[in-house]
Protein backbone atom coordinates (compact mmCIF):
# COMPACT_ATOMS: atom_id res chain seq x y z
CA UNK A 1 0.00 0.00 0.00
CA UNK A 2 1.17 3.54 -0.67
CA UNK A 3 1.77 6.20 1.93
CA UNK A 4 -0.90 8.78 2.47
CA UNK A 5 -0.24 12.36 1.38
CA UNK A 6 -1.57 13.89 4.57
CA UNK A 7 0.62 15.92 6.92
CA UNK A 8 2.14 13.97 9.79
CA UNK A 9 0.53 14.20 13.21
CA UNK A 10 1.85 14.19 16.78
CA UNK A 11 -0.81 12.82 19.12
CA UNK A 12 -0.64 12.75 22.93
CA UNK A 13 -2.26 9.54 24.19
CA UNK A 14 -3.71 9.89 27.68
CA UNK A 15 -4.30 6.72 29.68
CA UNK A 16 -6.92 6.82 32.42
CA UNK A 17 -7.22 4.40 35.33
CA UNK A 18 -9.99 5.17 37.85
CA UNK A 19 -10.14 8.83 36.76
CA UNK A 20 -6.38 9.28 37.20
CA UNK A 21 -3.95 9.86 34.35
CA UNK A 22 -1.32 7.13 34.41
CA UNK A 23 1.85 6.15 32.61
CA UNK A 24 2.68 2.47 32.15
CA UNK A 25 5.53 0.13 31.37
CA UNK A 26 4.79 -3.01 29.37
CA UNK A 27 1.09 -2.14 29.86
CA UNK A 28 1.53 -2.56 33.63
CA UNK A 29 3.48 -0.89 36.46
CA UNK A 30 0.93 1.93 36.64
CA UNK A 31 2.37 5.25 37.75
CA UNK A 32 -0.12 8.02 38.50
CA UNK A 33 0.71 11.24 36.74
CA UNK A 34 -2.19 13.42 37.76
CA UNK A 35 -5.81 14.44 37.49
CA UNK A 36 -7.56 14.10 34.14
CA UNK A 37 -9.12 17.58 34.09
CA UNK A 38 -5.81 19.22 35.00
CA UNK A 39 -3.98 17.22 32.35
CA UNK A 40 -6.52 18.21 29.70
CA UNK A 41 -6.08 21.85 30.67
CA UNK A 42 -2.30 21.56 30.21
CA UNK A 43 -2.75 20.20 26.70
CA UNK A 44 -5.33 22.90 25.96
CA UNK A 45 -2.75 25.56 26.85
CA UNK A 46 -0.11 23.89 24.70
CA UNK A 47 -2.35 24.13 21.62
CA UNK A 48 -2.21 20.42 20.91
CA UNK A 49 -3.81 19.49 17.58
CA UNK A 50 -5.62 16.39 18.87
CA UNK A 51 -5.51 13.83 21.66
CA UNK A 52 -6.53 10.24 22.27
CA UNK A 53 -8.09 9.27 25.60
CA UNK A 54 -8.01 5.58 26.58
CA UNK A 55 -9.80 4.43 29.72
CA UNK A 56 -7.75 1.31 30.48
CA UNK A 57 -9.72 0.57 33.67
CA UNK A 58 -12.69 -0.44 31.49
CA UNK A 59 -10.66 -3.21 29.92
CA UNK A 60 -9.16 -4.41 33.19
CA UNK A 61 -12.52 -4.49 34.95
CA UNK A 62 -14.61 -5.47 31.92
CA UNK A 63 -16.76 -2.45 32.71
CA UNK A 64 -18.98 -0.38 30.46
CA UNK A 65 -18.48 3.00 28.87
CA UNK A 66 -18.05 5.78 31.44
CA UNK A 67 -20.42 8.64 30.59
CA UNK A 68 -18.95 10.83 33.32
CA UNK A 69 -15.61 10.95 31.53
CA UNK A 70 -17.26 11.60 28.17
CA UNK A 71 -19.21 14.56 29.52
CA UNK A 72 -16.12 15.99 31.23
CA UNK A 73 -14.12 15.66 28.02
CA UNK A 74 -16.83 17.30 25.95
CA UNK A 75 -17.00 20.22 28.37
CA UNK A 76 -13.28 20.83 28.89
CA UNK A 77 -11.43 19.72 25.77
CA UNK A 78 -10.72 22.43 23.21
CA UNK A 79 -8.97 20.22 20.64
CA UNK A 80 -10.48 17.28 18.72
CA UNK A 81 -10.33 14.07 20.74
CA UNK A 82 -10.77 10.35 20.26
CA UNK A 83 -11.98 8.08 23.02
CA UNK A 84 -11.60 4.40 23.75
CA UNK A 85 -12.60 2.21 26.68
CA UNK A 86 -15.61 0.00 27.26
CA UNK A 87 -16.87 0.27 23.68
CA UNK A 88 -19.02 -2.85 23.28
CA UNK A 89 -21.98 -1.84 21.14
CA UNK A 90 -23.13 0.51 18.39
CA UNK A 91 -25.01 2.44 21.08
CA UNK A 92 -21.69 3.03 22.87
CA UNK A 93 -20.19 4.46 19.68
CA UNK A 94 -23.21 6.69 19.14
CA UNK A 95 -22.96 7.86 22.75
CA UNK A 96 -19.31 8.81 22.24
CA UNK A 97 -19.96 10.72 19.04
CA UNK A 98 -23.00 12.46 20.54
CA UNK A 99 -20.85 13.59 23.48
CA UNK A 100 -18.27 15.31 21.31
CA UNK A 101 -15.81 12.60 20.30
CA UNK A 102 -14.41 13.03 16.82
CA UNK A 103 -13.42 9.36 16.64
CA UNK A 104 -14.01 6.24 18.68
CA UNK A 105 -11.15 3.85 19.45
CA UNK A 106 -12.01 0.15 19.54
CA UNK A 107 -9.74 -2.71 20.51
CA UNK A 108 -11.04 -5.69 22.48
CA UNK A 109 -14.51 -5.86 20.93
CA UNK A 110 -12.97 -6.32 17.48
CA UNK A 111 -10.65 -9.10 18.63
CA UNK A 112 -13.66 -10.93 20.00
CA UNK A 113 -15.71 -10.39 16.86
CA UNK A 114 -14.33 -8.52 13.85
CA UNK A 115 -17.85 -8.27 12.44
CA UNK A 116 -18.33 -5.54 15.04
CA UNK A 117 -15.90 -3.38 13.08
CA UNK A 118 -17.87 -3.97 9.89
CA UNK A 119 -21.13 -2.97 11.57
CA UNK A 120 -19.52 0.09 13.17
CA UNK A 121 -18.09 1.44 9.93
CA UNK A 122 -21.32 0.82 8.05
CA UNK A 123 -23.31 2.67 10.69
CA UNK A 124 -21.01 5.61 11.42
CA UNK A 125 -18.52 5.70 8.54
CA UNK A 126 -14.93 4.51 8.46
CA UNK A 127 -13.61 7.95 9.35
CA UNK A 128 -15.22 7.75 12.80
CA UNK A 129 -13.63 4.45 13.80
CA UNK A 130 -10.03 4.00 14.97
CA UNK A 131 -8.81 0.46 15.59
CA UNK A 132 -6.27 -0.08 18.36
CA UNK A 133 -3.94 -3.07 18.06
CA UNK A 134 -1.46 -4.03 20.78
CA UNK A 135 1.35 -6.42 19.96
CA UNK A 136 4.45 -8.13 21.34
CA UNK A 137 7.62 -9.48 19.81
CA UNK A 138 8.54 -13.18 20.01
CA UNK A 139 11.98 -13.61 18.46
CA UNK A 140 11.39 -12.52 14.84
CA UNK A 141 7.61 -12.84 14.97
CA UNK A 142 4.93 -10.41 16.08
CA UNK A 143 1.68 -11.35 17.76
CA UNK A 144 -1.41 -9.55 19.04
CA UNK A 145 -1.48 -8.84 22.78
CA UNK A 146 -4.76 -8.95 24.71
CA UNK A 147 -4.56 -6.02 27.12
CA UNK A 148 -7.94 -6.81 28.69
CA UNK A 149 -6.67 -10.13 30.07
CA UNK A 150 -2.99 -9.09 30.15
CA UNK A 151 -2.17 -12.19 28.10
CA UNK A 152 -0.24 -12.91 24.94
CA UNK A 153 -2.14 -14.52 22.07
CA UNK A 154 -1.09 -16.67 19.14
CA UNK A 155 -2.76 -14.29 16.67
CA UNK A 156 -0.20 -13.19 14.10
CA UNK A 157 -0.04 -9.39 13.93
CA UNK A 158 0.17 -9.18 10.15
CA UNK A 159 -2.66 -11.65 9.59
CA UNK A 160 -4.85 -9.71 12.00
CA UNK A 161 -4.10 -6.41 10.24
CA UNK A 162 -5.00 -7.97 6.89
CA UNK A 163 -8.44 -8.73 8.32
CA UNK A 164 -8.77 -5.16 9.61
CA UNK A 165 -7.66 -3.77 6.25
CA UNK A 166 -10.20 -5.86 4.37
CA UNK A 167 -13.02 -4.50 6.51
CA UNK A 168 -11.60 -0.98 6.65
CA UNK A 169 -11.44 1.78 9.25
CA UNK A 170 -10.33 5.39 9.63
CA UNK A 171 -6.90 4.66 11.10
CA UNK A 172 -5.08 2.18 13.31
CA UNK A 173 -3.03 2.66 16.49
CA UNK A 174 -0.20 0.11 16.64
CA UNK A 175 1.18 -0.16 20.19
CA UNK A 176 4.24 -2.15 21.23
CA UNK A 177 3.96 -3.70 24.71
CA UNK A 178 7.71 -4.38 24.72
CA UNK A 179 8.68 -0.73 24.27
CA UNK A 180 5.82 0.82 26.23
CA UNK A 181 7.00 3.34 28.83
CA UNK A 182 10.77 2.97 28.45
CA UNK A 183 11.41 6.12 26.39
CA UNK A 184 13.99 4.25 24.27
CA UNK A 185 12.18 4.63 20.96
CA UNK A 186 9.45 2.95 18.97
CA UNK A 187 9.65 -0.64 17.81
CA UNK A 188 10.00 0.09 14.11
CA UNK A 189 10.70 -3.50 13.08
CA UNK A 190 7.22 -4.30 11.73
CA UNK A 191 6.37 -0.81 10.42
CA UNK A 192 7.53 -1.26 6.81
CA UNK A 193 5.53 -4.46 6.43
CA UNK A 194 2.47 -2.95 8.13
CA UNK A 195 2.71 -0.01 5.72
CA UNK A 196 2.41 -2.47 2.83
CA UNK A 197 -0.58 -4.24 4.40
CA UNK A 198 -2.89 -1.38 5.36
CA UNK A 199 -4.18 1.47 3.21
CA UNK A 200 -5.32 3.77 6.01
CA UNK A 201 -3.26 5.97 8.36
CA UNK A 202 -0.96 4.29 10.90
CA UNK A 203 -0.41 5.74 14.36
CA UNK A 204 2.80 4.30 15.82
CA UNK A 205 2.79 4.12 19.62
CA UNK A 206 4.88 2.86 22.51
CA UNK A 207 8.35 3.96 23.64
CA UNK A 208 8.88 7.51 22.37
CA UNK A 209 11.42 9.41 24.46
CA UNK A 210 12.57 12.24 22.20
CA UNK A 211 11.66 13.92 18.89
CA UNK A 212 14.22 11.87 16.94
CA UNK A 213 12.19 8.75 17.66
CA UNK A 214 9.20 10.30 15.91
CA UNK A 215 11.37 11.51 13.05
CA UNK A 216 12.54 7.92 12.40
CA UNK A 217 8.99 6.56 12.52
CA UNK A 218 7.73 9.17 10.07
CA UNK A 219 10.56 8.52 7.62
CA UNK A 220 9.81 4.79 7.63
CA UNK A 221 6.12 5.26 6.94
CA UNK A 222 4.10 6.20 10.00
CA UNK A 223 1.35 8.76 9.42
CA UNK A 224 1.14 9.81 13.06
CA UNK A 225 3.05 9.20 16.26
CA UNK A 226 1.31 8.64 19.56
CA UNK A 227 3.09 9.26 22.85
CA UNK A 228 2.45 9.66 26.54
CA UNK A 229 5.48 9.49 28.82
CA UNK A 230 7.53 11.95 26.75
CA UNK A 231 5.10 14.69 27.78
CA UNK A 232 5.28 13.76 31.47
CA UNK A 233 8.89 12.73 32.12
CA UNK A 234 11.12 14.56 29.63
CA UNK A 235 12.08 18.13 28.82
CA UNK A 236 10.39 18.03 25.41
CA UNK A 237 7.18 19.96 24.98
CA UNK A 238 4.66 19.53 22.18
CA UNK A 239 6.10 22.62 20.51
CA UNK A 240 9.68 21.32 20.84
CA UNK A 241 8.71 18.10 19.09
CA UNK A 242 7.00 19.80 16.18
CA UNK A 243 9.85 22.31 15.77
CA UNK A 244 12.36 19.46 15.57
CA UNK A 245 10.28 17.64 12.97
CA UNK A 246 9.88 20.76 10.84
CA UNK A 247 13.65 21.44 10.96
CA UNK A 248 14.19 17.91 9.68
CA UNK A 249 11.79 18.36 6.77
CA UNK A 250 8.91 16.37 8.22
CA UNK A 251 5.66 18.03 7.15
CA UNK A 252 3.59 18.12 10.33
CA UNK A 253 0.15 19.52 10.90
Amino acid sequence: MTKTGLKKRVIPIILIDNYQVVATRNFGDYRVFGNLEQTIEIFNRRNVDEIIILDISCSKNNSTLDNKILKMMSKNTLMPFSYGGGIKSLNDIENCLTNGCDKVVINNSIKKNNEFLSKATQEFGKQAITVSVDYFRDKKNYFVYDHSSSKKTNINLYDYLKIINKIGCGEVVISSIDNDGYLNGYDLGPLKKIRKIVDFPIITNGGCGNPKHMEKAFKIGSDACGAGSIFYYTKFSYKDIKNHLKKNKIKVR
